[in-house]
């Protein structure tokens, strides 16, 4: 599979990742709001008061994760898939030593035709030591001398 083909795959599983987390979180969300509806308050109203309390709480928890996704969807909308690049960026398929990296948002290693992608963030670690690189520069990480080979 050649490199481009390779980096739409990837991009398209990331951006499936997504909008999963999101209508997933969404429907959490909407569950809480109908669980809250429902609940009626009781002659035990400390028991009451301690339902609401909770299902308050998750729906903030749930609130922040749903921002978290919409921030991760965010970076992917930003890359555009049409732009040549030539150095380690947002949007970057890099071929590195021993793997592949898509520089786009934290999705972590994905399986995409039998290879094995890591999607980070270029604030990550390691997206930090290779930012800005182009194919054929080295960068250290953890003790160790990388070769960048190519960036698409």
């Amino acid at each position: 599979m050649d490199l481009a083909a390779l980096k739409l795959k990837v991009h398209q599983k990331c951006l499936y990742l997504a909008l999963t987390k999101i209508e997933s979180l969404k429907s959490e969300l909407v569950g809480l709001q109908e669980a809250s509806n429902q609940d009626t308050k009781s002659s035990a109203g400390d028991k009451y008061e301690t339902g609401r309390s909770m299902i308050v709480l998750e729906k903030e928890k749930l609130g922040v994760q749903l921002m978290e996704a919409y921030k991760l969807k965010k970076a992917l909308d930003l890359i555009d898939l049409g732009k040549s690049i030539n150095k380690v960026s947002l949007g970057a398929l890099v071929k590195e030593s021993n793997n592949f990296y898509y520089f786009s948002a934290n999705f972590g290693a994905l399986d995409i035709a039998d290879v094995k992608v890591f999607a980070l963030s270029t604030l990550s670690p390691i997206g930090q030591a290779m930012l800005g690189k182009t194919p054929g520069s080295s960068y250290m990480f953890r003790g160790t001398q990388c070769l960048i080979e190519t960036v698409h």
